[in-house]
């Protein structure tokens, strides 16, 4: 018998928090410190509503793999504990479905058209089409997580500003090498459910290279943005510390590549992430104040 927890963690809130972020960021950069708080308030309802359904409905679409990964079997679609499975599909179709309303009736059109876009791209491009045929799978699925960004762009003014398309960049730019990591960790559940993970499907050296190029490329990108008009010196610092941390986690990894490496280099890029857009957040705050 299922329970809520079960269907609560289909959701991968803290994934939906992390994206949450992203639009924040977007939305702030863009409007300075004119919120208006409901139109940003809304925004955040769309969001969690439309990501955290696009996480159940992709819990439905992998259930055939989830058995065969130590990272997922334990979820409630392996267990069986949800059957019929089509609940977890209308469960999510149905968060997605109300984020988008939220957004188009309560923000903008322009808004749930990212937000669309976003879902269009994770569960069609990434889920159906590429995870399980093409090892660009994360590069070219990774534009899902940059979506958030161009919906709070798009919230706040009803245009996508220059910050948030830097911030979509980033988070573009970002995600390849911080899933790599993860499946370089877990590059046998990757090979047992036969998904064409880079860190699974290359040689050990190819996986690290391609690891270590990606997160150093992040790094050296995300301080060059200070010198657009789009970021401030606050940003800069920030910029600048955080990148110095991934630089650091990468040299670890590429001196001793390993399992532990490997996912403290996973762990470290999520708080560089996170810290970067706070980062933003605080930066464009400070650059309009009155």
């Amino acid at each position: 018998m299922a329970s809520w927890r079960d269907y609560f963690q289909l959701m991968k809130v803290r994934i939906a928090g992390l994206l949450l972020l992203v639009a924040l960021a977007g939305y702030i950069a863009t409007s300075g410190t004119a919120i208006d708080w409901a139109r940003l308030g809304w925004l955040v309802v769309a969001g969690f509503l439309a990501s955290t359904g696009s996480s159940v409905v992709n819990s439905y679409v992998d259930r055939d793999i989830d058995p065969l990964m130590d990272r997922t079997r334990h979820r409630a679609l392996p267990m069986g504990r949800i059957h019929p499975p089509a609940k977890v599909l209308g469960f999510g179709a149905t968060l997605i479905a109300a984020g988008l309303v939220v957004a188009w009736l309560l923000d903008n059109p322009l808004t749930a058209g990212f937000i669309a876009l976003g879902v269009a791209t994770y569960l069609g491009v990434y889920t159906v089409g590429l995870k399980r045929r093409n090892e660009s799978n994360i590069v070219i699925g990774g534009f899902a997580g940059s979506c958030p960004a161009l919906a709070g762009s798009a919230a706040a003014a009803g245009v996508v500003s220059l910050p948030a398309l830097l911030i979509a960049l980033l988070v573009f730019l970002w995600t390849p090498g911080h899933f790599w990591a993860l499946a370089y960790r877990q590059k046998e559940d990757y090979r047992r459910a036969g998904l064409p993970m880079l860190s699974a499907t290359r040689s050990e050296k190819t996986a690290v290279r391609a690891i270590a190029f990606s997160s150093i490329l992040v790094a050296v990108v995300a301080v060059g943005f200070a010198l657009t008009p789009a970021f401030g010196v606050a940003y800069l610092v920030v910029a600048l510390v955080t990148a110095a941390g991934l630089v650091y986690v990468t040299w670890r990894f590429t001196a001793a590549p390993g399992p532990d490496t490997a996912w403290a280099g996973y762990k470290y890029s999520s708080m560089y992430l996170g810290i970067l857009l706070v980062g933003v957040i605080v930066d464009a705050l400070l650059r309009t104040r009155p």
